[in-house]
């Protein structure tokens, strides 16, 4: 008998193993369950990759159908991505996250592979808010930092509490009206900050839990040069995104680039801005026709154009889309309210996001191009042979003169001289 169960834990531990082995991500849904139009929180931990994970990477199916989302994706340590995103408003069926394209090479064989995790769906709840954000991740020196709540569905009033770490005003009940919006402010102290600090919201007896973290430091992994590179749609940029917080009289602009990285040539490629930056954005382009292999194409982003935006949080990405070739650029923006004793300022700032063009090629074929151009500064003057002889005609003249005036020898006369002349 004990050898029985000897044998049996060696195979579970096997199989465990290759279990592991076939299952490189682990994707974690932070609630039991979730209502149609309700914000999703999402733990993605992943064993070494070969590349790190990108936002175009993930999707959501119900039914099997594609829906487009608007997720905000970070990575937060080597291994941990945080993400979250609004469910749509219907969903009439079975609903599954994945995450496509990934590089593992677990077997020593480079393949790629797709994780997925089923979200459950309550068909009948009695709140559904959307969060912004749905996980702080605290930069280094951030001393506070502000959640915006909507009130989808369900009644006015809830409560809100945090950890000891994180400091605010709110302790008696707060209102939201239904399909109204509200930000609210935290201080916290980064020295004090619990593992497991966060903010809770409990609405109709629901239970909201967002996670305040710190910024964990990533150490980029070598990439194997042998590795063959994705080629797809990417955004051009100097940045990785665009987070900015601004007062309702600032408006912002910036050039990035779409280039196609494959060999193929791309039709009917749709730029939009997708999530609620879209109610600020706009675009010059929605619509390229056809972008070649190795091309790009200018994009001017536009954010808060008029000037007339309320106050909010605006989050989302800019998407282009080709087919089944996707990929997407995060947005932040943080619109605050003018204060009483602030004068309006009409300003438009730009991003900065247009990356420098490449330096000039440095071949042997440039050189050798240059190199046979005569250059200005090196061509030898040809004058007329008349004009040649005059100038020496001149100068000869012009010596000779010199050297008679100085050899003439004047004599010396006598006064004697001068009295034999007068009387002649």
């Amino acid at each position: 008998m004990l050898k029985l169960l000897i044998y049996l834990s060696i195979v579970f531990l096997v199989l465990q193993q290759v279990i592991a082995e076939q299952q490189p991500i682990t994707i974690e849904v932070m609630k039991e369950s979730y209502s149609p139009g309700e914000t999703v929180q999402i733990k993605i931990i992943t064993e070494p990759l070969e590349k790190p994970l990108k936002a175009d990477q993930l999707a959501l199916y119900v039914d099997g159908v594609k829906k487009p989302i608007a997720p905000f994706f970070t990575r937060y340590s080597d291994t941990i991505y945080l993400l979250y995103f609004d469910l749509p408003l219907l969903v009439p069926g079975i609903v599954q996250f994945k995450v496509e394209k990934i590089l593992y090479k677990g077997t020593g064989v480079l393949e790629e592979i797709t994780a997925e995790q089923e979200i459950p769906i309550t068909s009948e709840p009695d709140s559904i808010l959307s969060i912004i954000p749905a996980f702080v991740v605290l930069e280094k020196n951030q001393r506070e930092f502000q959640i915006q709540v909507e009130n989808k569905h369900g009644g006015m009033t809830f409560n809100i509490t945090a950890s000891p770490s994180i400091a605010h005003l709110y302790t008696t009940l707060q209102t939201i009206s239904l399909n109204g919006k509200r930000i609210f402010k935290f201080n916290v102290d980064l020295n004090k900050l619990e593992q497991d600090a966060a903010v809770q919201i409990n609405h109709e007896g629901t239970l909201y839990r967002i996670s305040v973290l710190k910024r964990q430091q990533i150490i980029e992994p070598q990439q194997n040069e042998t590795l063959p590179e994705a080629k797809n749609l990417v955004f051009l940029a100097a940045k990785p995104e665009v987070r900015k917080s601004i007062t309702t009289d600032v408006s912002l602009s910036g050039i990035l680039s779409l280039k196609n990285e494959g060999n193929i040539t791309l039709e009917n490629i749709q730029v939009r801005a997708v999530g609620a930056i879209e109610q600020i954005a706009t675009i010059d382009t929605t619509l390229i026709p056809m972008l070649g292999g190795g091309q790009s194409r200018d994009i001017l982003l536009k954010i808060n154009e008029q000037q007339t935006a309320p106050p909010g949080i605006y989050e989302g990405v800019l998407q282009a889309e080709a087919g089944a070739i996707k990929t997407v650029f995060p947005i932040f923006i943080e619109i605050k309210e003018l204060g009483r004793d602030q004068p309006e300022n009409k300003t438009n700032i730009d991003l900065n996001l247009k990356r420098p063009g490449p330096e000039p090629p440095d071949d042997d074929n440039t050189f050798d191009v240059n190199f046979s151009k005569p250059k200005p500064q090196q061509t030898t003057k040809e004058y007329p042979l008349g004009l040649i002889l005059i100038t020496m005609i001149i100068l000869i003249g012009a010596a000779g003169f010199y050297f008679l005036k100085k050899k003439k020898v004047v004599k010396e006369e006598t006064f004697d001289d001068y009295i034999k002349k007068i009387r002649k």
